[in-house]
């Protein structure tokens, strides 16, 4: 066995067991630290079990890997309030589960999944099954940390479980490792055979009309979104764009989220808000230009971006706005008072860091519903922004732009937005991507800056690799 050996096993399910049902547990969590397994193998090779359900999370520093399969148990709402809705319901699966001891950061039951950008659809085709919100435990998670790599295996218990029934799940699960958990993913290379950017130019007059209210109304900015429809060659395959974007990976996290034969995708530069014990980090990314071919060109690129006052302006709503959300839940923050230059494959971002300690009795739930939509996403003031958003965008934003990440049972976790996206299913792919428009916005321009960041997702789907 890859894990603990056999008599190990059957002593800590027999005492597991009993110890669960004398306190009226439901579920039951084991986890092992191992060796020689691959993350992407056993997020590749999921349906060897049976599972219809998988999510893949890489962060930006690459110090934590997540891969978690098959859904122990599901949280999910298509309602209005789902924060709080989806904490009680993580409140409440914590009370019931039996943990034999404290586990290193990133292991033992999580709950990985994510939020709309909306409370409410107008129309919800693309997103019914993943609604307003959808959450599950993993049967079986890898994750990877700096402290090694590890497994977790969940199971549901009641009156009638004996030993022999979780050894034997155990076994399978031991049995797929053993079998999958190195064994190297074959893909076959789907190529992007159309492209259709929907209405480009109903959509710039969208960001004409939108500059319009900005010197008509209180409203200093809007983020305007915008969708490309791409069809492949063949089914694409998460496991191989997963791949691609970690090959070309800098400052991004990578992100998928499969529900059924239906795949959210985001490889976003952008964290809403992580926590760790009593410390909270954001960040700041607002204002872009875009790469140049040498180092000397995105020199340039870098220090026009550093003085330009259109996307100082731009990134300044956001600073300040997280700034003053985040004061009423934390003693301290910690910002700095002027921007620095992110790099991603395809663009040059202004970037500003937040840390803060959290006050004791807030929830990253309570941080992300407060938070959520940061100007850099939705506008400013952001009810007026969101309002516009609602009026001059066609398509539903589903779970782009949205809060999509992981939280454990001690209140740990990180969300990131799930921007630089696609929702995919079979081989048809929806892209998302936005800009943010200010007064001094240049509708040309925004257009051209959504176009660079459609390139990195879609030539990992399977688009022209020279297009840049």
């Amino acid at each position: 066995m890859l894990r603990t050996g056999q008599l190990e096993s059957i002593a800590y399910f027999e005492q597991s067991l009993q110890k669960a049902k004398a306190c009226s547990k439901r579920f039951i969590c084991k986890v092992d630290k191992i060796m020689n397994i691959h993350p992407l193998s056993v997020y590749h090779f999921y349906h060897k079990l049976g599972f219809t359900e998988r999510f893949y999370w890489s962060n930006q520093e690459n110090s934590l890997i997540l891969t978690g399969i098959g859904t122990l148990v599901p949280f999910h709402h298509s309602t209005e309030e789902q924060y709080s809705a989806i904490e009680k319901e993580w409140k409440r699966f914590g009370e019931e589960v039996y943990i034999e001891q404290e586990n290193c950061f990133g292991t033992g039951p999580l709950a990985l999944g994510g939020f709309s950008f909306f409370e409410t659809y107008k129309h919800d085709h693309d997103w019914k099954e993943f609604g307003t919100s959808h959450f599950f435990v993993p049967k079986l998670m890898i994750t990877v940390t700096q402290e090694g790599t590890f497994i977790t295996s969940n199971y549901e218990i009641n009156a009638q479980t004996t030993l022999e029934d979780l050894l034997s799940q155990y076994k399978q699960y031991d049995d797929y490792l053993e079998q999958y958990g190195m064994k190297q993913p074959t893909f076959t290379q789907s190529e992007c055979i159309q492209k259709d950017e929907f209405e480009p130019n109903e959509w710039i007059q969208s960001v004409k009309t939108a500059i319009q209210q900005m010197k008509d109304e209180q409203l200093e900015k809007v983020v305007l979104n915008r969708t490309l429809n791409a069809t492949f060659s063949s089914e694409v395959n998460s496991s191989k764009v997963i791949y691609e974007l970690e090959a070309t990976r800098n400052v991004n996290y990578v992100i998928t989220y499969q529900l059924k034969d239906t795949v959210f995708i985001s490889a976003t530069p952008e964290r809403l808000i992580a926590k760790k014990k009593n410390t909270v980090s954001s960040m700041c990314l607002a204002g872009s230009a875009a790469k140049g071919k040498t180092k000397e060109e995105n020199s340039e690129a870098a220090n026009w971006l550093l003085n330009s006052k259109k996307n100082n302006d731009e990134h300044a709503f956001v600073v300040n706005y997280i700034k003053e959300t985040l004061r009423l839940y934390c003693d301290q923050l910690t910002i700095p008072s002027t921007p620095r230059i992110m790099a991603t494959k395809s663009l040059l971002h202004l970037f500003t860091p937040v840390e803060g300690t959290i006050l004791q009795h807030v929830s990253i739930f309570k941080l992300i519903q407060a938070l959520h939509p940061t100007p850099a996403l939705g506008g400013f003031p952001k009810e007026v922004a969101c309002k516009l958003i609602r009026e001059l965008e066609p398509i539903e934003r589903g779970w782009y732009g949205a809060p999509i990440g992981w939280i454990d049972l001690n209140g740990n976790g990180d969300f990131a937005v799930g921007i630089r996206s696609a929702l995919v299913k079979a081989n048809k792919a929806k892209l998302y991507a936005g800009c943010g428009i200010v007064q001094d916005s240049k509708p040309e321009e925004e257009f051209y800056e959504t176009g660079v960041k459609f390139l990195p997702m879609l030539n990992a789907l399977g688009g022209l690799r020279n297009e840049r």
